[in-house]
């Protein structure tokens, strides 16, 4: 990514790496994720359907 990142969108690529890394997003997904991480367009609802996704495919693998 670019040096020249906002400080949201820093923070949301940094949270987005550290989720992916924990099984919790799944890797084709994270950079639309860490987009509307960075938006604030990121809704609770949007948070569990990615983690529910990303684990049961870590468990199907």
């Amino acid at each position: 990514m670019s040096e020249d990142l906002s400080p949201a969108a820093a923070l949301a690529t940094k949270i987005g790496s550290a989720i992916a890394k924990a099984g919790m997003m799944r890797d084709e997904r994270k950079a639309d994720l860490v987009a509307k991480i960075a938006s604030g367009e990121m809704s609770a609802a949007d948070w569990k359907t990615e983690i529910d996704l990303a684990v049961e495919k870590a468990e199907q693998a």
